[in-house]
């Protein structure tokens, strides 16, 4: 059995998905910079990367690299860059619904029961009270959290908690769902189970992911393409396709030939 994995170069995994499923998102030449001790530092070069709609992406790289940054960018949470980020083909203009964004932390209030820290999810949309509640009950059946409607953070486990913090991001039905390493701070039990989740709400839902991780084995296992940044200032290395049937085996040969690849190219300029 032949068990060699290639990585292929952007151009090459461009025109092999040039047919497949439309580009939704475009950073093109992105540029970004912070100012420290007065001075400006380099954060992002030439930064561009095409995803497809419904495609589940997986950035990793060394702390500093600009993996949150980038996430950042393209919610519109931060708008002081240089170069260009479409959506369908338009620049993004701030933040908006059809993007939704999970941290590591939960930050759920602690004074609100499940449903109504979902419910702040929808605190813009302007929808009715009877499509409110579908919504928020949909929300709660899509990650597993029946009978917990009424329940308090601190009544919840980690993971349970990292559920609700999904649930309210996917409450407004976004097309782009953004996760900056949200599981982790959850031990490796609800690690994994917590993986198998997105993967099932990913897939069920058909959302375009963009996934931010330190974690090569959560990555490879995870992603369509896993793109790999260098640092100072951040910019892509290498982009590898994991042309891998789902659901994978974590234990398989050819993952974890994936996964040795990862951290050959990772270490090779010594970034983790």
């Amino acid at each position: 059995m032949n068990t060699t994995v290639n990585i292929q170069s952007n151009e090459a995994i461009a025109l092999q998905h040039a047919t497949a499923a439309k580009e939704l998102v475009q950073f093109q030449n992105i540029q970004k910079s912070f100012v420290i001790n007065n001075r400006p530092v380099k954060i992002l070069e030439n930064f561009n990367l095409n995803i497809r709609e419904g495609e589940f992406i997986a950035i990793v790289g060394s702390s500093g690299c600009g993996k949150s940054t980038l996430l950042r960018l393209l919610a519109g949470l931060d708008q002081d860059f240089d170069g260009q980020i479409d959506i369908d083909g338009q620049p993004i203009n701030g933040i908006g619904s059809d993007r939704a964004v999970v941290f590591q932390e939960h930050r759920l209030f602690p004074w609100l029961t499940v449903e109504q820290n979902i419910e702040l999810g929808l605190i813009n949309e302007k929808i009715s009270a009877q499509e409110k509640t579908t919504r928020i009950h949909n929300a709660i059946e899509l990650i597993g959290l029946h009978g917990f409607e009424k329940a308090y953070p601190h009544q919840l486990s980690g993971g349970m908690s990292q559920r609700v913090a999904i649930a309210r991001s996917l409450v407004v039905q976004p097309r782009i769902f953004l996760l900056d390493e949200p599981f982790g701070a959850l031990d490796a039990l609800t690690r994994h189970q917590m993986q198998n989740e997105l993967l099932r709400i990913q897939l069920q839902e058909k959302i375009t992911t963009v996934f931010i991780t330190h974690d090569v084995e959560e990555a490879v296992t995870l992603a369509d393409r896993v793109v790999i940044l260098k640092p100072k200032p951040g910019r892509i290395e290498q982009i590898i396709e994991i042309n891998l049937p789902r659901p994978r085996n974590r234990s398989s040969f050819e993952l974890h030939q994936f996964k040795e690849q990862v951290f050959r190219i990772l270490t090779e300029d010594k970034i983790i």
